[in-house]
């Protein structure tokens, strides 16, 4: 009794019912929801991942480097479910050692799921227990944390029974599917180090001028700050500095028309920041707002407007992969460690639905502007000293486009900035709009 007296109180800190009948209703499909999550989470969809070949820009494939999570095994992980087998005992061929992260990460909800989840999955379930306990205490609306915590509970009260019946239910299977795609996102998580010495496909050229730039991958559900420093030896390189897990568009990536529930796909810019107390407890902790619908948006005849990168309502730590209306969503602790970070108005956003990397000590354009491109007729009219700061290229419907961005270099503190858009057509660029047109 003690025991589900603990599993009630779980799911009462999540808000889930006033009463005790409904907390009953809810408790019971979820806890053999779980059992079902853990027991499909497996160490081979991650490890198919890994094997998968990345499309690069100039047609040729290569294998793409595997996925590990925060917490890299020292073995390569075979193919055993994860979780706990029925009766509460560990699940035959799962135990893995475990290896140190390679730098300490900042503690909040995935990265404790991640260390439960590879506690479990080294057949550690008292020190997971432990951990997941204070994941549940530290983050109560963390619903995938409140899940592996009910399930570990229920495995010592053997209450797990009823699942195959209560998985008929079709709202649990749906709430099943959603934790299974976003636990499966989180597992996929990358350490940082994969990224050093890498740039993202579509980012053509970045001067010092542009201190930051943000990359969301729709296909990996995560986003990216890289900075743009110089390394110890004086040259320059992109860094990974954060990164989250997000949710984009339910309908998924290509938004074309307002209400369709796509996110975008292009470059788009940081307009303004918002702070929670300006903001409905919809967007949480705050945003930052996007110029969508850009140029080459209008110019396709795209509609929408609102787009923006935010946070998760109080009552919901985080939402599923494909859970919004076209908003890129974070967790609030993200959204607020993403704010802090200080972006500027006019830091470049690429919204992809998925980034290729390729090896920075192989792009020479990276160094220096690309000669090719032409100067917008804007700045041609307008006196001064234009400097090219950033340019980015990539496919939009079998059609090359580009953003370039150049700032007017004056004594000002506060440099007038001008953003052109492109199309290609046959073998020339031609601009197709400039904000506010």
């Amino acid at each position: 009794m003690a025991i589900w007296q603990r599993v009630q109180g779980t799911f009462l800190r999540l808000g889930w019912g006033k009463t005790g009948s409904r907390v009953l209703w809810m408790a019971l499909p979820l806890l053999a929801a779980l059992w079902i999550l853990l027991r499909l989470i497996s160490v081979d969809a991650v490890a198919k991942s890994s094997t998968e070949g990345a499309s690069h820009a100039n047609g040729h494939s290569t294998p793409r480097a595997a996925w590990h999570t925060l917490y890299e095994p020292s073995e390569p992980l075979k193919d055993e479910p994860l979780g706990l087998a029925p009766g509460g005992k560990a699940a035959a061929g799962t135990k893995t050692p475990a290896k140190p992260p390679r730098e300490k990460p900042t503690e909040n909800g995935e990265t404790l799921f991640l260390q439960t989840y590879q506690l479990l999955n080294a057949g550690e379930h008292a020190q997971a227990m432990q951990v997941a306990q204070t994941m549940v205490e530290r983050f109560p609306n963390f619903q995938l944390g409140q899940f592996i915590y009910a399930d570990l509970l229920a495995s010592l009260s053997g209450g797990l029974h009823e699942r195959e019946a209560l998985l008929q239910h079709p709202d649990v299977r749906q709430r099943l599917s959603q934790l299974k795609a976003e636990a499966l996102q989180r597992t996929r998580h990358q350490d940082k180090a994969f990224f050093a010495g890498q740039y993202p496909a579509p980012v053509r050229y970045l001067s010092p001028n542009v201190a930051q730039v943000v990359l969301v991958d729709a296909q990996k559900s995560r986003l990216y700050v890289l900075a743009n420093q110089r390394d110890d030896a004086g040259k320059r390189s992109f860094k990974v500095v954060f990164d989250a897990y997000v949710s984009i568009g339910n309908n998924g990536m290509g938004k074309w028309r307002e209400g369709d529930g796509k996110t975008p796909a292009g470059v788009y810019f940081v307009q303004k920041h918002l702070t929670d107390p300006m903001l409905p407890d919809l967007y949480g902790s705050g945003a930052l707002t996007l110029d969508y619908p850009s140029p080459i948006d209008k110019e396709q005849r795209r509609t929408g407007s609102g787009i923006w990168l935010h946070g998760s309502p109080s009552q919901q730590y985080a939402r599923p992969p494909t859970a919004t209306d076209g908003c890129v969503v974070l967790a609030n602790d993200d959204m607020t460690r993403l704010i802090q970070l200080g972006l500027k108005a006019d830091t470049p956003v690429v919204i992809a639905e998925q980034l290729t990397w390729h090896d920075a000590a192989k792009a020479p354009h990276l160094k220096a502007p690309p000669k090719a491109w032409p100067e917008p007729e804007q700045m041609r009219k307008t006196p001064g000293d234009w400097q090219l700061i950033s340019a980015f290229e990539w496919t939009d419907k079998q059609q090359n486009v580009a953003v370039l961005s150049h700032e007017l270099q004056t004594a000002s503190r506060t440099p007038k900035r001008l953003h052109s858009y492109w199309v290609m057509e046959g073998q020339r660029w031609k601009e197709v709009g400039r904000p506010g047109s």
